[in-house]
């Protein structure tokens, strides 16, 4: 598999499973696991502040194989009237088809300011841009009365339902999830249910490159040989604290041309310190701007210049990271 090839399958993955983690605990388990999911996944519980770890390995076997390893990590906070406020860590890394990746990047954005790191090196994004921002973020709130939008209501707007993801359900009991007590539900993926979901969402947000036939979603479900999440969500609130996808796929013999046999995914996402405070200030030597540019040896204005010509919607930045779907 070319590095290409297998950073659209981490994409794929990383889209497929934006809420999903896991391992037993021990007492609990009284709690029917379906109710705990309902719960979970329709909770009206706001998520304004926290730590987001998300996480994404993926290997393939086979002639072309490879892997790769990716997370996003940091605090969030939104506070109403406020721009959101977060500090967050990308890295990926990988190899595969002979070529490798190696990246490491963040972005910082406070009441007043926002920054870029790339590679160890901080650019503070041109305030004319950031403006646009700050007012997309005003218009979306406006839009929407001046409340934070709790999770259930996002899943509806996307047409899906997360507690229909999971069959065969089973309490592994309570586990302790950073400092939080959760109840642990482990299933089988539906995948029929995922995929017409992921579909149904990539419609509502105009990302849809057209729906899979019938004969092209049993392919995808014939092809996966591993597929179980599991979730712990809060036992005083309900609200999502861990989600783990394992995916396994094997290539139909068809396939075989391509160079890979078989692939294993594991996504994570896990949220701990939630609506407590977070402190998130702007980085001290911030560069401008044009320091990216010049570093990434591309034309003086030209990232500038698409930054504040491109627009912005007012949907953009006007929910907090939690009520966006992470709150559960």
């Amino acid at each position: 598999m070319t590095r290409i090839r297998l950073l659209s399958l981490a994409a794929v993955a990383m889209l497929g499973t934006g809420l999903v983690a896991g391992c037993g605990g021990d007492g609990g388990g009284d709690e029917d696991p379906q109710q705990v999911l309902d719960e979970t996944f329709n909770n009206d519980e706001t998520v304004t502040s926290g730590v987001l770890d998300l996480s994404l390995s993926g290997s393939a076997e086979g002639e072309q194989g490879g892997n790769i390893d990716a997370s996003l990590s940091g605090p969030f906070q939104s506070d109403e009237g406020k721009f959101p406020e977060l500090d967050l860590t990308a890295t990926v890394s990988g190899e595969g088809g002979g070529q490798s990746i190696d990246f490491t990047g963040g972005l910082i954005t406070t009441t007043d300011a926002a920054f870029v790191n790339y590679q160890d090196t901080n650019y503070e994004v041109p305030k004319p841009f950031f403006q646009q921002l700050q007012q997309a973020t005003k218009q979306a709130q406006a839009q929407g009365g001046g409340q934070d939008q709790d999770p259930g209501a996002i899943f509806d707007q996307l047409g899906i339902d997360p507690s229909g993801w999971l069959t065969n359900l089973e309490n592994e009991g309570d586990e302790d999830v950073e400092g939080t007590e959760t109840v642990h539900i482990h299933g089988d993926a539906n995948m029929p249910q995922i995929l017409d979901d992921l579909q149904s969402a990539a419609e509502q947000t105009g990302t849809g490159t057209g729906q899979l036939t019938p004969d092209q979603l049993s392919q995808v479900e014939e092809a996966v040989t591993e597929a179980s999440i599991d979730v712990f969500s809060g036992t005083e609130d309900r609200i999502l604290r861990r989600l783990v996808l394992n995916l396994g796929l094997e290539a139909p013999p068809e396939a075989a041309a391509s160079g890979v046999e078989t692939v294993d995914v594991e996504f994570s996402l896990t949220l701990s310190d939630v609506n407590q405070p977070q402190t998130i200030e702007a980085p001290s030597g911030a560069q401008p701007f044009s320091q990216l540019e010049q570093d990434l040896g591309l034309p003086p204005g030209l990232l500038e210049g698409a930054l504040e010509g491109g627009g912005l919607s007012p949907s953009l930045g006007g929910g907090d990271l939690g009520g966006g779907g992470l709150g559960g």
